[in-house]
């Protein structure tokens, strides 16, 4: 992986939680199942890289895809029983959040030691990122987005 890649911001789970809220909201209303061109465009995305991104949630069986004229994409349950934790697990796999530099000349204490360093502080901050997001479901995010739509009004 280049140094440009490694700084890249990953929209992997932002746009995924999106399209499970989008989800939701289809299961709460009962207008289920959406079209993955549906989802792509509540995402403002291709509906090439929304597919992409469904693969992993349908194997963690967050999800469910029919296929046919009346088929699409619906949550595989409740949306009060999937953890944001879980979409994120799905969704990033072992990308860690960040990576320490490895190409730098250990020159001193900092330069020797600062990949190890950030290794151990990745680790600490994904184990606090799934904890917190393991702790919120989807219907509580959707829950959220409502009382903050009711306040917009």
């Amino acid at each position: 992986m280049t140094d440009q890649e490694q700084m890249m911001i990953d929209v992997r789970f932002p746009t995924a939680l999106q399209m499970m809220l989008s989800l939701a909201l289809a299961q709460a209303e009962e207008v289920e199942p959406l079209s993955s061109a549906e989802l792509a465009e509540g995402v403002d995305s291709n509906p090439t890289f929304v597919r992409r991104l469904l693969v992993p949630l349908i194997q963690a069986g967050l999800v469910r895809s029919t296929m046919g004229r009346d088929g699409g994409v619906s949550l595989s349950v409740d949306a009060a029983a999937i953890t944001l934790g879980e979409i994120y697990r799905a969704t990033m796999g072992d990308k860690r959040l960040w990576t320490g530099r490895s190409d730098i000349p250990h020159r001193c204490v900092v330069t020797r030691n600062v990949e190890r360093f950030f290794g151990n502080l990745t680790d600490e901050v994904d184990e606090s990122v799934v904890r917190l997001l393991g702790g919120r479901t989807l219907a509580d995010a959707l829950l959220e987005l409502r009382t903050l739509d009711a306040a917009r009004v």
